[in-house]
């Protein structure tokens, strides 16, 4: 499947292959509310395209291009950026490993 890598699971103890996702979202006492997300690809068995893109330069493309080359920090930076230019202003930041 692509998009597929290595990563190490805390809740198995073990490394497993399957999709990491880093998801961004708004709290509060209401609930969640999820405002983006992307998938990371590690360089760790990484999964390659069967076929590549039309276009590169399509969203998908870019996305994609993205999860192989930028590691989380890098692409949680880009989420956060996002949402602070669509008008979403947060007082406290809180990540999980």
């Amino acid at each position: 499947m692509p998009g597929v890598s290595s990563h190490f699971d805390l809740t198995l103890g073990r490394s497993v292959m399957g999709q990491q996702v880093l998801n961004l979202g708004l709290s509060c006492e209401h609930g969640y509310v999820p405002l983006d997300s992307e998938i990371f690809i590690s360089n760790v068995k990484a999964q390659g395209l069967h076929q590549e893109f039309k276009d590169a330069r399509s969203i998908v493309g870019q996305r994609y291009f993205q999860a192989q080359h930028q590691n989380k920090l890098q692409i949680a930076r880009t989420m956060m950026s996002r949402a602070i230019r669509a008008g979403i202003i947060a007082d406290y930041l809180l990540a999980d490993t």
